[in-house]
């Protein structure tokens, strides 16, 4: 079981390198945005998408606080967006927020056996 626990948080985190890797490749390309020339909804958009491109860095260091991030940036973009499904990009963000939560998820089971219930749990 903890193979494939590990298997899938490497999948996971994969998958989160190569779209940040897609993302700065974007921005390299694009430049940054200029927040004055922004409509509402256009800043709306691009703080859903930071917000999800930190949640894939802070998962690496905490996995529930990043996987947080990452669900609610998303749910927060297709709220924003008026749509659930965003193209084929923007929902591999969701399907990373979830893996790494299941991998949180059994690992806080584990560890659940051997300690007290606490708020460190949800900082490993």
């Amino acid at each position: 079981m903890k193979l494939l626990i590990n298997i899938i948080r490497w999948v996971a985190r994969f998958l989160g390198i190569f779209l940040f890797l897609f993302f700065v490749w974007f921005a390299i390309e694009i430049g940054a945005p200029d927040l004055d020339m922004m409509s509402n909804q256009e800043v709306k958009l691009f703080l859903g998408n930071l917000i999800m491109l930190i949640g894939l860095i802070v998962v690496w260091k905490y996995e529930f606080i990043g996987c947080v991030l990452l669900i609610g940036g998303y749910i927060f973009f297709s709220i924003v967006n008026y749509s659930f499904w965003i193209g084929p990009i923007f929902p591999i963000f969701m399907l990373i927020g979830i893996l790494h939560l299941f991998c949180w998820f059994a690992d806080v089971f584990k560890i659940a056996k051997k300690f007290n219930f606490s708020a460190r749990l949800f900082l490993k």
